[in-house]
Formats: C-alpha cells, sequence, structure tokens
C-alpha cells in the first residue's frame, strides 16, 4: 500500500529519474558530462527548455522530435521514464519504508546499467561490483550474519556459473560470448535476492533477451547467429523482479 511522503515522493520521482538515467547512460564512460553536461538535442545541440524536460510529456507533446531540427528524440528516453515509473510502483507496491527506497534505488540502479549495456555490450563495474555489497549489506539488516554468509554465496554461484559458461563458450566458439560483466551482474542478484533466485534471474533475463530479440526482427533488424544482442537488461530486469516479487506476492495473499 501507499504509505507516507517516502512512497509518494518515489511514485513522483520515478520518470524524473528515468529521465535523468537515460541521458547519463547516453553519455556514460564521460562522468564529468554527466554530472555538468545540460540536455540539448544530440543533433544541433541546443539546449533544451525545461518544458522540453517533462518525462514522457515532452516527447509526446513534440511528436518524438526536436523542435529546431526535426531530428527525432531516441525512444529510449520515453521508455526509460516509464519503466523507472514502474520499478517506483512495484518498490511501494512490495515493500515499506526504508525497503521501499532501498527497492527502487536497486532497480534505478539496475535500469542504468542496462541502458548503457544495451548501447555499448559493457556493463559498468560501478553498477555490477557496486551493487554486491549493497546487497550484502541489505541481507545483514534484513537477516543478520546467517543472510549475509547465504547471500555471499549466491553471489559466489552466480558470479562462477556465467564466467565458466562464458569460458567454455570462447573455447569452442573462438569468441567472446557472455562478457564477465554478465557474471557480475548475476553475483549482484544473488547478492540482493539469495541462492534460490539464481535460476528464476537467468530464466527471466533469457527470456527477456529473447524478447528483444524478437522486437529487433520485427524492426527489421533480423538476427543470425553471430549477431550481438546484449544480455545484461535481461538479467537487470530479472533481477530485480526476482528481488521484488516475493514480497509483492506475500502482500497479495
Amino acid at each position: 500500500m501507499i504509505n507516507g511522503f517516502l512512497d509518494v515522493f518515489l511514485l513522483v520521482a520515478g520518470p524524473v529519474m528515468g529521465s535523468f538515467i537515460s541521458a547519463s547512460s547516453r553519455s556514460w564512460p564521460d562522468w564529468i558530462k554527466i554530472t555538468t553536461g545540460r540536455s540539448a538535442c544530440d543533433a544541433c545541440g541546443r539546449v533544451l527548455s525545461p518544458l522540453e524536460l517533462i518525462p514522457v510529456f515532452s516527447f509526446a507533446i513534440q511528436q518524438g522530435k526536436c523542435r529546431t531540427c526535426g531530428t527525432p528524440i531516441s525512444w529510449i528516453h520515453p521508455v526509460a521514464e516509464l519503466i523507472a515509473l514502474a520499478i517506483g510502483i512495484v518498490a511501494v507496491l512490495a515493500f515499506d519504508g526504508g525497503w521501499t527506497l532501498a527497492a527502487a534505488v536497486f532497480g534505478w540502479v539496475l535500469l542504468f546499467g542496462a541502458l548503457v549495456d544495451f548501447r555499448t555490450y559493457l556493463l559498468p563495474d560501478i553498477v555490477t561490483l557496486g551493487l554486491i555489497p549493497a546487497g550484502l549489506m541489505i541481507s545483514y539488516l534484513s537477516g543478520g550474519l546467517d543472510a549475509v554468509w547465504l547471500h555471499g554465496l549466491a553471489a559466489l554461484i552466480g558470479f562462477a556459473s556465467l564466467a565458466i559458461i562464458g569460458e567454455i563458450y570462447k573455447r569452442l566458439r573462438g569468441r567472446e560470448g557472455l562478457g564477465l560483466g554478465d557474471a557480475k551482474l548475476l553475483a549482484a542478484g544473488g547478492a540482493w535476492a539469495g541462492l534460490y533466485a539464481l535460476p528464476w534471474i537467468v530464466m527471466l533475463g533469457a527470456g527477456a533477451t529473447l524478447f528483444i530479440v524478437v522486437i529487433l526482427h520485427v524492426l527489421g533488424r533480423k538476427a543470425a547467429a553471430d549477431t550481438a544482442v546484449p544480455l545484461g537488461p535481461g538479467l537487470a530486469a530479472g533481477c530485480f523482479l526476482a528481488y521484488s516479487l516475493p514480497s509483492l506476492t506475500q502482500l497479495s495473499i
């Protein structure tokens, strides 16, 4: 249930965070540009006005184009804003108090990593490695040292499983198929959601990746055997859902 100022704030802030996350993911790894740069059209360079930065609404009013040069605006922006809003909604419905904030931040950080991976096929270490100790801290606060050991084991197994699969693929095919970034991300999922969540994260990740392939096919970008498709966005979705859905399901029973 929506409970207090924090819940309302997270719901209102969701689309705004999505706008910031999408812009940051397009600037990464130029952190100076992320922290100091002003939003501008990628094509003509015109600095955008506040009315052009309203999440989702501005994109719809401008029909997805720059008002000055008419260049199409990337669909990544409204999609990220809506996903960030959905993350806030799930966090509010599934958790209470400070746990709500933790879940929302977890989801938003995962969204940033997913968007970077979608653009560059690289997962930032600041996301994957940063989420592992954060997840272990959350497990300690919720279950003490016993939970830390179990979630730490889940992180280790998550990393090792994808790292081994990636190495086997590389030896058999002569090229990299799974990067260590994916292994680190699954380790982060284990640190947050625990050992039993790992299979669900992998299945959700594979399903979401297949969905991306289907969407690309519909858009005319047919996938071949050697077509590179980022696994990170699917794994990120799997990590957040595996962490949030158990609490959401308990509330609905």
